[in-house]
């Protein structure tokens, strides 16, 4: 009886938080030799499928060699462990793990203080085929008939199905058929197959439409670096790099403003200015002849506002310039008069121009004598110089 009652012990433990549609085996059973009557053979038994496999053996008449028992019990320390009492109180454990026996210092076991005892129920089959796990009259779990395992009683309670976690119907933790893994209702995807090389995540509705996904409340990194704070950064470079470039145009033309080499003078200077996109600069350069072959021009401008820097660069406000021309080959040297030669020709000028009009004024007269309109004779009124 007592053995019995102990090989019942066993099996009640084993089946604590075990799934019995896929379980390997749950019993240890003892069975009296065929051929040897004080020799047990042990057995790990599915009690499912009723398959069972011998694993060990013990003895009952002392004999050396042999573990010898009286009592046997399920190890609580070890699943895959026996525990074996001889009739002199002494043990011995068996590790299925390692299939080898070992001494044990115990002389005792609480068994030894009650006659009969007998194991409290851990399991119980419901009407709809799902089966209840208990734990000391404590629920801890239920396997529903189609094999989806339930922590705590009620639907809204955590499941677990072949697919994934879930509460309710909601899904915690699901893999899909294509192999994209989706965390929650509206879920967070990490798909299954590389696209370019890639990784792909992205976040879906309820109704399996793409989202954005909000990084809310939090900073997103990349190996360390905020990305919100490079793209700040980054915005205020580009911002300053516009604006910096709006300056340098500025620039630019007000130094295309600024004076060439003069014929008329050996040194010239002046100022130029220039506005582009609401940035705005001065200039001023000077050019020079230094002889008929080379020129000379140097200048600066500067704009208003400031420099402006984008990052690893700086826009800087102010530019100057140099440069000098240097004239090859025979020179076309253009024909030119003295100051003096030139008035003396101006004077000639007007003395040709005070007799044209004497002229025509005499041309006048005859016209006016040849069509009888005069009745003066004397054609000598105006006489040439």
């Amino acid at each position: 009886m007592k053995r019995l009652l102990a090989l019942s012990l066993v099996g009640s433990y084993l089946l604590i938080g075990s799934n019995p549609a896929k379980a390997d085996w749950d019993i240890w059973a003892l069975k009296q030799s065929e051929s040897d009557s004080s020799l047990y053979d042990v057995y790990t038994l599915d009690s499912y499928s009723q398959e069972a496999t011998k694993v060990t053996e013990v003895c009952t008449d002392n004999r050396s060699g042999c573990i010898n028992w009286s009592k046997i019990y399920s190890m609580q320390s070890n699943v895959n462990g026996l525990l074996v009492e001889t009739s002199s109180g002494t043990f011995s454990e068996y590790d299925l793990n390692s299939n080898t026996w070992s001494s044990s210092n115990g002389d005792s076991i609480w068994t030894d203080d009650y006659p009969d005892w007998f194991a409290r129920s851990s399991t119980i089959l419901q009407n709809d085929g799902s089966i209840d796990f208990y734990f000391k009259g404590n629920y801890s779990s239920t396997i529903l008939s189609d094999g989806t395992s339930r922590f705590g009683q009620n639907e809204t309670d955590i499941s677990l199905k072949n697919n994934g976690l879930f509460s309710n119907t909601n899904g915690v933790i699901v893999r899909k058929t294509n192999g994209d893994i989706h965390i929650g209702k509206n879920s967070f995807v990490v798909g299954n197959d590389l696209i370019d090389g890639a990784h792909p995540i992205w976040a879906e509705d309820e109704n399996g439409s793409k989202v954005p996904l909000n990084i809310y409340g939090s900073d997103l990194q990349i190996n360390g670096v905020s990305v919100q704070g490079q793209i700040n950064t980054n915005k205020t470079n580009i911002k300053n790099l516009g604006s910096g470039v709006a300056g340098s145009t500025a620039l630019t033309a007000a130094l295309t403003a600024l004076p060439q080499t003069s014929k008329e003078s050996k040194l010239s200077c002046g100022v130029g200015s220039g506005a582009y996109s609401s940035r705005y600069a001065v200039g001023f350069g000077c050019a020079s002849k230094v002889n008929e072959r080379v020129d000379i021009n140097a200048g600066g401008s500067y704009v208003f506002g400031g420099s402006k820097s984008y990052g690893e660069g700086t826009l800087d406000s102010g530019v100057v310039k140099a440069g000098f021309v240097f004239k090859l080959g025979e020179l076309n040297k253009p024909t030119q008069i003295s100051m003096k030669d030139k008035k003396k020709m101006e004077t000639k000028i007007e003395s040709l121009e005070e007799k044209n009009k004497q002229l025509l004024a005499r041309l006048e007269r005859l016209e006016k004598i040849a069509l009888g309109e005069s009745k003066s004779q004397d054609l000598a009124v105006y006489k040439l110089k």
